[in-house]
C-alpha cells in the first residue's frame, strides 16, 4: 500500500534522512519499532529499561518524534520510554488511511499499545500530541498519569496570529513561511535546532498530511471528569493560546490538574526550558 504521507519515494527517503540526522541528537541506545495497524505502519522508538514503567510520548504536528531529543534521554534513565510517530503526521510512520475522527485516532493508539503489550502506563503529548492524549485519556482507562506540554486548543483558543503562520508555510510551501512558522514557536530569546529545522522544512515541502482531526476546546464538563492526575505545562512567551491566563485559569479549575507556567520560553518548551521540564515531570511521575 502507499505510503499517503510521502507518496514519492525519492522524496520519501531524503525525509528519512532527514529525520535519522534529527535522531542523532538523542544520543543513547534506542531501538525502532515497526507496528502494524488499520491506518498503516506506525514507527515508534524505544529507549530505556525494558522492566521499567512504560512512558509513552506523543509529539506536536509535523515535528515527528526527533523531537524529544532533551527529554528522553533523561526520562529514559527511569523509565520504558516510547516515542510514537503519529500516523499521517509527518515522521517514519507509514500512513496507507487518513484518520478524519477522534474514534479513529484512538482506535490507532490502542491497536499500538496493544500490539506493545502496554496495558497502563504514563501518558505525555506536546502541543498536538498534547491534545490527543487529553481527549484519549477521557475516555481510556489505560492512563496512569498525564502530562500536558502546552496541548494545543484543549483549554484555550488559538491565537488569531495562528492561520496567519501556518497557511503560508502549508500552502506555499516556500522557506521563508516555514521558517517564519518556525520561529514563531520560539521564544525571541531561544535558539532552535538547525538539525531539527531540515528535517521540519522538509517535512513541509515534500509531505502531506494525513491527519484530518482537527483539534478542539475541551468542555468544562470533559475537563472535571478527566481521571487520571494530570500535570499541565505552558510557557510564559506561549503564541498558541489565545489567552494564556484563561488556559491557566481552566487547568486551575480542573480538580485533577496541576498546571505550572515555564519562563523564559514559549511553545516549545521541551526544548527551551528542557532541565525545567525534564525535572517537573519526572518528580510528577514519581510521586505516589
Amino acid at each position: 500500500m502507499k505510503n499517503l504521507t510521502f507518496p514519492n519515494p525519492v522524496k520519501r527517503e531524503f525525509y528519512y534522512k532527514q529525520y535519522d540526522e534529527s535522531l542523532k541528537h538523542w544520543n543513547i541506545e534506542i531501538e525502532t519499532l515497526y507496528i502494524e495497524t488499520t491506518f498503516g505502519k506506525t514507527h515508534v522508538i524505544a529507549c530505556g529499561p525494558k522492566d521499567a514503567q512504560p512512558v509513552v510520548l506523543l509529539h506536536g504536528m509535523t515535528v515527528s518524534s526527533t523531537m524529544w531529543f532533551a527529554n528522553a534521554p533523561v526520562w529514559s534513565q527511569s523509565y520504558r520510554i516510547y516515542a510514537i510517530d503519529t500516523i499521517g503526521d509527518f515522521g517514519k510512520s507509514e500512513c496507507i488511511r487518513p484518520v478524519t475522527t477522534r474514534p479513529e485516532l484512538n482506535s490507532w493508539l490502542n491497536e499500538v499499545l496493544d500490539a506493545l503489550n502496554i496495558e497502563v502506563f504514563y501518558l505525555i503529548g506536546h502541543s498536538m500530541g498534547g491534545w490527543i492524549a487529553l481527549q484519549f485519556s477521557l475516555q481510556s482507562d489505560r492512563v496512569k498519569k498525564l502530562v500536558l506540554l502546552a496541548p494545543v486548543m484543549s483549554l484555550s483558543g488559538l491565537n488569531w496570529r495562528f492561520p496567519f503562520k501556518l497557511l503560508p508555510a502549508t500552502l506555499l510551501k516556500n522557506s521563508y513561511s516555514i521558517r517564519k512558522l518556525y520561529e514563531w514557536m520560539f521564544a525571541k530569546q531561544n535558539t532552535p535546532s538547525p538539525l531539527l529545522y531540515k528535517q521540519f522544512l522538509a517535512g513541509y515541502k515534500l509531505g502531506k498530511i494525513q491527519l484530518k482531526v482537527a483539534p478542539t476546546v475541551m468542555k468544562e464538563a470533559e475537563l472535571k471528569g478527566l481521571r487520571p492526575e494530570t500535570l499541565v505545562l505552558i510557557g510564559e512567551e506561549e503564541v498558541i493560546y489565545s489567552s494564556v491566563q484563561k488556559a491557566i485559569k481552566r487547568a486551575d479549575e480542573a480538580p485533577n490538574m496541576t498546571v505550572h507556567l515555564i519562563p523564559a520560553c514559549s511553545h516549545c518548551l521541551p526544548a527551551e526550558q528542557s532541565y525545567m521540564v525534564n525535572d517537573l515531570v519526572n518528580q510528577f511521575l514519581a510521586e505516589r
